[in-house]
């Protein structure tokens, strides 16, 4: 019942006897395939460039992320971290959300001057974001 069947042929591996079996339905895919592409050659390649287009505006124009909710995702990530690196993806994170704040209250800061006038709201905004900045930049110059 356990006896080993002996192989005629001692040199046949598993892997030869696989493709011996499947080279016949994998052949006909393969031409089946080259034939769809080659009837259909310019509606594919404009369908990867309409692809390509559409992930790069939604990603750019489109889908904003949301900083807080990436940095709970990120601080979730962080718990299956050891301790040592743990405290140096932190401190990269920490750096990160700074550089997007200052990046956006430059932005603010920016559009606010462009206007001939401001308002009330607009220079209360424009004195916290130069605060803000000035806080920003003597806390980077401490480290």
């Amino acid at each position: 019942m356990f006896r080993k069947t002996p192989s005629k042929d001692r040199d046949t591996t598993i892997f030869q006897e696989l493709k011996n079996e499947l080279y016949p339905h994998i052949a006909g895919i393969n031409g089946y395939l080259k034939g769809l592409i080659d009837r259909h050659a310019k509606i594919i390649f404009c369908g990867m460039l309409l692809l390509i287009v559409t992930s790069f505006i939604l990603t750019f124009f489109v889908l904003k992320p949301d900083s807080e909710n990436q940095a709970n995702n990120f601080k979730k990530e962080l718990k299956a971290i050891p301790r040592e690196l743990s405290n140096e993806f932190s401190a990269l994170q920490d750096l990160t959300l700074r550089a997007a704040k200052i990046a956006e209250l430059k932005a603010e800061i920016e559009r606010i001057i462009a206007q001939d006038s401001i308002s009330k709201t607009d220079s209360t905004y424009l004195e916290k974001a130069i605060e803000q900045l000035q806080y920003f930049n003597n806390h980077s110059n401490e480290n």
